[in-house]
């Protein structure tokens, strides 16, 4: 009954929706308090098993970190992260008047492991841009999607190549595990660096490591994943590629020269990109005070200041002929399957969420690190309860 409870309590939008549904599916009425109290009670015994997992890890010597414990190494390693959101709401008035700023909403972060399978090529197998950034109607959406960014004119589609199928070669995921915690960087490093080893990853050949291009992710990169290739994510990129070739432009001379810097962009051409960019800049002048955020001149501004910072992270002909993935979708799909447990406009959280992120990542993640924990928890209790008596 513990199982189904506590996979009710992570799994279902609420405490509420879940006692409904183990009244419906289980047949068997159990509070609201309860639920809570015993989801919260799992989850924190799962925290502390992640805990002692990554401290274990930190005590390895670097050359044993390296080596897989498992005889299975993946063909291909990759690790996607990204930042969720929560609402937090400290019990303690003066804590969270600390920092109200911002609110109550918070920051978690995820990351995702997936084991992959893909070819290697003597030369990128898929040199053409995809329809899929090629299309004015697709790529205008996505942007809106990932930037907020939407243009006050509609683009005229110029005729030429485009690879007619975008799913050419990519990795094929096999199995994927989740590591979920809203307790800081340096945590999610080390919980992430954890899961790793223990999977065989650091012991791959080719191994991949897939953000935006936030500077926390890189330093985290460098920290922990020095080892793997690092990739900006090909969608952000090209968001940021869009919004200035289109900014404060005619369709038709925007959208020729977003398809022209698109296609260097693919090609991983990276410096002819930049100077093209940097020409609009100057074109432009510099941003001066009182411009908007959506002004052209800040807006071009801002992707120059983005591609030279992430310059050495964009070789993506090179990672499709390497059989590496070259976006973050798996860790963003990710983040909104958790979102649909933690996140919400009438969620409020306190010490209660790490236990919860943490049982959302394993009910999300396909290894068996959540049967072993059932398997082995009555022998892990029994000392505690000779003790007790």
């Amino acid at each position: 009954m513990l199982k189904k409870v506590t996979y009710a309590g992570a799994q279902s939008t609420s405490f509420v929706q879940a006692t409904r549904d183990l009244a419906a599916l289980a047949e068997t009425q159990v509070s609201r308090e309860r639920v809570q109290r015993w989801t919260k009670r799992i989850g924190q015994e799962r925290v502390a098993q992640a805990v002692h997992e990554a401290a274990s890890y930190q005590s390895l010597p670097l050359p044993e970190r390296r080596r897989s414990p498992t005889c299975q190494v993946p063909q291909v390693a990759c690790i996607e992260m990204d930042g969720g959101r929560l609402q937090v709401r400290a019990r303690c008035r003066a804590a969270q008047s600390v920092d109200d700023s911002s609110g109550y909403w918070r920051e978690s972060l995820v990351g995702c492991l997936s084991s992959m399978a893909s070819r290697e090529h003597p030369q990128d197998p898929c040199p053409r841009l995809p329809a899929t950034f090629a299309d004015p109607l697709g790529i205008g959406k996505l942007s809106r999607e990932i930037k907020g960014f939407s243009s006050t004119t509609d683009p005229v589609e110029e005729p030429g190549e485009a690879s007619s199928d975008d799913r050419v070669e990519r990795p094929r995921p096999l199995v994927r595990s989740v590591v979920a915690t809203r307790q800081g960087l340096e945590v999610f490093g080390e919980r992430l660096a954890a899961a790793a080893h223990a999977r065989g990853f650091h012991a791959a050949r080719r191994k991949a490591f897939v953000a935006d291009g936030a500077a926390s992710n890189w330093s985290l990169h460098q920290r922990h994943f020095s080892q793997y290739v690092p990739v900006l994510d090909f969608t952000h990129a090209i968001c940021y590629v869009y919004q200035a070739a289109i900014a404060g432009r005619p369709g038709e001379p925007g959208w020729k020269d977003y398809r022209r810097w698109a296609q260097w962009l693919w090609e991983g051409e990276t410096e002819t990109l930049i100077s093209a960019v940097a020409a609009r800049a100057a074109e432009l002048g510099d941003p001066i005070e009182g411009d908007a955020e959506t002004s052209p001149r800040q807006i071009v501004a801002k992707t120059l200041g983005y591609l030279r910072n992430q310059r050495s992270r964009m070789r993506y002909a090179e990672y499709r002929r390497m059989g590496l993935p070259i976006t973050s979708s798996h860790v963003e799909s990710t983040i909104k399957q958790i979102n649909r447990r933690v996140k919400g406009t009438d969620k409020f959280w306190d010490h209660g969420a790490e236990p919860i992120l943490q049982l959302a990542a394993d009910y999300l993640s396909e290894t068996r690190d959540l049967q072993a924990f059932w398997k082995f928890r009555p022998k892990r209790l029994q000392p505690m309860r000779q003790t007790t008596k």
